[in-house]
């Protein structure tokens, strides 16, 4: 070979003669079910009944046949994907506008993350749990809370929203809220925020507006209307709305003026002046940090959850300002943990920059952050019910660049109310906490007592797997076959053309519900079943069963009757963990059922007998031994060796496996020398199986017999596998034979 070095040197080069192939995991089923939450349509890895929790929630009283067939089968150790299906019903809960439904993060991502949606946040899943789910959101917010003396004379001071406020000091900023926090008593009824309310000033009844009303503490907070009151409110004038009235207290009356600093500007402090909207001054009486008491629901600061929101390292780099924000989700209802109240994730000093990054250079913009770390929601908007920090409203938009932006802050019309109720905490009422309760969110609709999903919405979650190269599937399981005859033909139809376009899986079937459970009779149990998979089309990627299991829900501390579909597939897991996958999972020694109470239906040996011969795998409790799969036929309904579990898997196994290794010859040079390759990796493959009993005999056929020019010419590439599959021993005859004394046994034989 001629070397391609011009000048003298040495090129060193490497052949790999090595090449195997290695058969992929094969312990993997397929669920797909109405979940009560996790994302839907798309496909999750689930491995165990902890994590099923966590993704799709626990069983409830309409799903939990698809429910407990998934933590059946992860109970014999395989690895299980599961589709969540879709329903027209479903809709993720939102704060506000028409529930969206969003499927995933994928159909977030092409249709909802940059949409004009109607709702600021939504539910990450659909279904009703979401409706429990509260989404508090501050950031900076006001300053100070600066105390103001009552005026001297004339009337109370008025201070409007957003107008400039000054002192001789240096401090400027402007009016973030201005109220009035009354402590009072002789309290008749209850203060409705929001309710036509008077003050009785100088026998006037002067109206004000009730912002919040703290009965444990009987403390009121108010708004003065645009114009003010005429008069000064005082110790001893009543408060009346309605039939409901009060008195105010001694020294029960403290104005508070909420300041929002400019950029760069001094504190404010006691004895400065500021001057109202109707050029009155006012000596501020002292001055407090509004963070410090600042609440998310009454009782509840978010002093105790984080220290106050500024401007980030980035943001401040940039000359932004105040882009941070603090952002908690909370399970109002206590529906998603079982306890109101708690504390699902919190997001501490997200940025409402979109260019923002961490100090180690992760994406910090808030809407990135909650898309990729959230389990509970999903963004929709930015708030609109802010402070604006510039003259012009859009130049503090969120969600734009950092450099030299002051962005707009929360101001919040609805306040902070407690949960799960709906008392306004004192002082959250236009101020920069703000609540959203997310609702309307829809689970399935419910027919016949369970969960209602059409064949077509099935459909589309098998449409998942059909790609074969792109999704390894081993076994499907159909969980609950249908309400009807009907219904169950169109369901299991649609597996069947899913697992002949991949060829390289089995589905496991169970009959119906109302075939069993609630049936007394075996016999008629028997025609039923018999009579039902009768109407199922013939195939070898099929197996049918018996079976109904009586289980226990921990979760609902119920009994209840599940199909079995996935202890047959989970028999052939265990079946491949102990031995290999051509092995029958029937049988004694490996076709003992896990978590049986007891069986709906279990029949005898003439039941038995015309289940088998209609190709229904029985199973049977035997007493002392334990609940047993007391079959290993296939759906085919004809005489072959695919009629029998063992030998359908053992294909399916030496298939992938040899389809792994052919792949390694594309694109190879097409000659002697590679067919060689292609026989050094299969033979010795396949001498292993029948090591381990899978094949009795095989052979392998790659030569110039089956590779002749023409076809080297197309560029094709041809190899036969002969293969003598094991059998399993399914028909046992014992024949006992009494002989008379001094007869010899080699006649008796012969």
């Amino acid at each position: 070979m001629a070397s391609n070095q011009l000048s003298p040197g040495v090129v060193i080069q490497e052949r790999d003669l090595t090449t195997t192939a290695v058969v992929p995991t094969a312990n993997v089923g397929f669920l797909a079910g109405p979940f009560e939450q996790g994302p839907v349509e798309e496909i999750v890895d689930i491995v165990s009944e902890t994590q099923l929790v966590e993704k799709f929630g626990e069983p409830n009283d309409y799903n939990y046949e698809y429910w407990f067939t998934a933590a059946n089968y992860l109970s014999y150790g395989g690895l299980l994907k599961i589709v969540r299906v879709t329903h027209s019903d479903l809709k993720n809960s939102c704060d506000e506008g028409t529930a969206p439904l969003i499927k995933n993060l994928d159909n977030y991502e092409g249709s909802f993350e940059t949409a004009a949606n109607t709702w600021t946040w939504a539910a990450r899943t659909p279904g009703s749990d979401g409706n429990s789910i509260g989404v508090f959101v501050t950031d900076a917010g006001a300053d100070h809370i600066a105390v103001l003396p009552a005026p001297g004379s004339g009337n109370e001071h008025e201070f409007v929203a957003d107008e400039a406020l000054t002192a001789a000091s240096g401090a400027a900023g402007s009016v973030f809220k201005y109220s009035i926090v009354l402590t009072v008593d002789t309290v008749v009824g209850t203060f409705v925020p929001g309710t036509s309310t008077t003050i009785g000033i100088g026998g006037s009844a002067e109206a004000v507006t009730v912002l919040a009303w703290d009965a444990t503490d009987k403390k009121l907070e108010i708004a003065l209307p645009s114009g003010g009151v005429t008069g000064i409110i005082a110790d001893g004038q009543t408060v009346t709305q309605g039939t409901n009235t009060a008195v105010i207290a001694t020294s029960g009356i403290e104005r508070r003026l909420y300041i929002i600093k400019d950029k760069g500007s001094v504190d404010f402090a006691a004895t400065d002046a500021v001057t109202d909207t109707n050029s009155t001054s006012v000596v501020i009486t002292s001055v407090r940090e509004e963070y410090q008491e600042r609440e998310y629901s009454p009782g509840a600061k978010w002093i105790s959850v984080a220290a106050r929101p500024g401007t980030s390292q980035y943001a401040d780099s940039k000359g932004g300002f105040r882009d941070e924000l603090h952002i908690l989700v909370i399970d109002i209802d206590g529906t998603i943990t079982g306890t109101p109240g708690t504390l699902l994730e919190r997001f501490l000093n997200v940025s409402k920059a979109s260019d923002a990054k961490t100090t180690v250079g992760e994406n910090n913009y808030y809407p990135q952050v909650i898309k990729t770390k959230s389990a509970y929601v999903y963004w929709g908007e930015h708030e609109t019910d802010v402070h604006n920090a510039n003259s012009s409203a859009s130049a503090g938009n969120w969600g734009i660049g950092a450099e030299n932006r002051s962005f707009n802050i929360i101001r919040s019309a609805a306040g902070g109310p407690s949960y799960p109720g709906s008392t306004i905490a004192i002082g959250s009422k236009n101020n920069s906490s703000y609540y959203y309760r997310l609702q309307n969110g829809a689970s399935y609709s419910v027919t016949g007592g369970f969960y209602d999903i059409s064949n077509t919405d099935l459909a589309k979650s098998y449409d998942l797997i059909a790609d074969r190269e792109a999704v390894t599937v081993d076994f499907v399981l159909t969980g609950p076959t249908g309400n009807s005859d009907v219904s169950g033909l169109s369901k299991i139809n649609t597996i069947k053309q899913v697992i002949d376009l991949r060829k390289d899986c089995i589905a496991f079937i169970s009959p119906r519900r109302g075939h069993i459970v609630g049936v007394t009779d075996p016999q008629v149990v028997t025609d039923n079943v018999v009579n039902f998979f009768k109407t199922l089309p013939s195939s070898s990627y099929m197996v049918f069963d018996s079976g109904y299991k009586y289980v226990y829900d921990k979760y609902n501390d119920k009994y209840r009757y599940i199909p079995c579909n996935s202890d047959i597939a989970g028999l052939c897991v265990q079946t491949t963990i102990l031995t290999d996958p051509w092995f029958s999972p029937a049988g004694f020694t490996r076709g003992v059922l896990r978590n049986v109470i007891k069986m709906g239906y279990t029949p005898n040996k003439a039941q038995r007998d015309q289940l088998y011969a209609n190709r229904v795998n029985p199973i049977v409790t035997f007493p002392g031994q334990g609940t047993v799969l007391y079959g290993d036929k296939t759906a085919l309904s004809f005489a072959s060796a695919f009629d029998r579990i063992n030998v359908r898997r053992l294909f399916l196994t030496i298939e992938r496996f040899i389809e792994q290794a052919a792949k390694t010859q594309l694109f190879e040079q097409n000659d002697s020398e590679q067919r060689g390759f292609f026989l050094n990796i299969v033979e010795p493959y396949m001498q292993t199986v029948q090591g381990r009993r899978g094949v009795t005999d095989f052979l392998v056929k790659c030569d110039e017999s089956n590779n002749p020019p023409e076809a080297i010419d197309r560029g094709e590439f041809f190899a036969e596998i002969y293969v003598k599959p094991t059998r399993t021993v399914n028909y046992i005859t014992l024949s006992f034979i009494a002989t008379r004394s001094g007869v010899s046994f080699s006649e008796v034989v012969s």
